[in-house]
C-alpha cells in the first residue's frame, strides 16, 4: 500500500486509491464473517466517526458509545469484534488503555492506525487520529511503532516516570503520563520499531525498575501511517 499510494495519480483526488482499497478490504472481510465496530460517538466526535467510516468501509456495521472505555468494553465482552479509538492525549479523563494490561490471552491488541494515508477527505473536523483494537496479533511491516503500557506504584509523577523510561532499551517516541490519584498512575509509551512481548531486553529493564512498577505490557503495535 505504501508503494501504491506513491505512484503518480494524475488528476485523481488525493486519498482516492487508498479509500477504494479500504472499501474492498471492508467488503471482503464482511464476506468472511461478522464484523462490528465499536467507537466513541459523544458530542464533538462526529469527525472521528467519519474517519472511522472511511477506514472500515461504507457497509461495515459501526455502533457509537458514550466514551472510549465503553467502546472497548464492547470488544472485551465479545459483542463487537473491533474498537476504533482515538490515540491517548495528556490530560484525558478516560484512560481506556489500562484495560489492556490484563494478562488473559483473550485481551485484544492494538494493531493498526488510521487514516493510514493521512487524507481525511470530506470528514467533519477532528483533531484525532484513530487506532484499531481487536483479537488480531500485530505483524512487523518494517515501519512500526510498538505500544508499551506501564502501571506505576507509589504515586509516581511525570518527572520520575520520565527518568525510568529514559533507560528503556528502545527509542521512545511518545510518553503520555496519566496520574490516577494516590494509588496508581499509568504511562502510554510508543517505541520505535516492532518489539515482541517476550523481548529479553525489555524483561531486563523491567527487572531493574520493578520497584517502581506494578505491571507492564506491550499491548500491540501498528504500521506508521504514511503522513
Amino acid at each position: 500500500l505504501r508503494i501504491l499510494v506513491k505512484q503518480p495519480m494524475g488528476h485523481l483526488p488525493p486519498g482516492l486509491i487508498h479509500r477504494l482499497w479500504r472499501e474492498m478490504i471492508g467488503a471482503f472481510t464482511l464476506q468472511e464473517g461478522m464484523m462490528k465496530v465499536a467507537l466513541p460517538n459523544g458530542d464533538g466526535e462526529e469527525g472521528f466517526w467519519d474517519i472511522a467510516r472511511d477506514h472500515f468501509g461504507s457497509f461495515t456495521p459501526m455502533q457509537g458509545f458514550n466514551n472510549p472505555t465503553a467502546a472497548l468494553r464492547a470488544v472485551l465482552s465479545n459483542t463487537h469484534q473491533l474498537a476504533a479509538l482515538p490515540f491517548p492525549r495528556e490530560g484525558d479523563g478516560d484512560v481506556w488503555w489500562r484495560l489492556l494490561l490484563a494478562e488473559q490471552e483473550t485481551v485484544p491488541n492494538v494493531f493498526y492506525a488510521f487514516p493510514f494515508d493521512g487524507v481525511r477527505g470530506n470528514a467533519r473536523k477532528t483533531d484525532h487520529q484513530g487506532m484499531v483494537i481487536g483479537a488480531i496479533p500485530p505483524e512487523a511491516t518494517g515501519q512500526d511503532r510498538t505500544v508499551l503500557v506501564l502501571e506505576w506504584q507509589n504515586a509516581a509523577d511525570k518527572k520520575s516516570a520520565d527518568a525510568v523510561c529514559d533507560n528503556l532499551p528502545f527509542t521512545k517516541t511518545v510518553h503520555i503520563f496519566t496520574p490516577a490519584g494516590i494509588e496508581a498512575a499509568w504511562s502510554w509509551i510508543e517505541l520505535d520499531g516492532f518489539v515482541e512481548r517476550n523481548n529479553p531486553q525489555l524483561a531486563a529493564w523491567y527487572h531493574e525498575h520493578k520497584r517502581h512498577l506494578m505491571r507492564h505490557k506491550i499491548i500491540g503495535a501498528y504500521p506508521v501511517p504514511i503522513k
